[in-house]
């Protein structure tokens, strides 16, 4: 999909939200940001200065219906009270659901992918030198540093094995 009709389709969705009477901030970027590297999410909605930007993983761009059901779910994000997936997000979601047909949800479940939206991979492994419990990191931090000054709940020091 080329930007342009990425464009026209978040403008339409937009337009269609505020004429249900979805109250979508009318200060939403005019853009679509696609994101080659977003791995773990499909769409994020991010306010700076008072101006939402919405952004897809580049991965929606061969799934039409995918793509509008993120990008509405984006759009229900610059409505006041709905930064999270509380109370009054959820209710936009049903509303928006039961008028256009669609399944928008706080997460999805990609099916046919070749590889899982969500992949939890361990790069750091620390080990208690006393009760050999292990913990595991996904990132670098502190205790990945440096564990020699942290310590397990039990009391025994910790070390890097992985």
């Amino acid at each position: 999909m080329e930007q342009a009709d990425l464009d026209k389709l978040l403008a339409d969705l937009h337009a269609q939200l505020r004429k249900m009477g979805v109250p979508v901030s009318p200060k939403t970027q005019p853009g679509v940001r696609v994101n080659s590297r977003a791995k773990r999410r499909l769409g994020c909605c991010w306010c700076q200065q008072g101006v939402y930007t919405i952004e897809v993983a580049e991965r929606l761009l061969t799934d039409p219906e995918l793509l509008r059901e993120t990008l509405l779910h984006e759009l229900l994000h610059t409505c006041p009270g709905c930064r999270d997936h509380g109370k009054l997000w959820k209710q936009y979601a049903d509303y928006v659901n039961k008028n256009l047909g669609t399944d928008i949800q706080r997460t999805v479940k990609v099916e046919g992918e070749s590889e899982p939206l969500r992949r939890d991979e361990v790069k750091y492994i620390l080990r208690c030198r006393d009760c050999g419990q292990e913990i595991k990191r996904m990132r670098m931090c502190k205790v990945v540093k440096s564990p020699w000054r942290y310590r397990c709940l039990c009391g025994g020091k910790l070390e890097r094995i992985k």
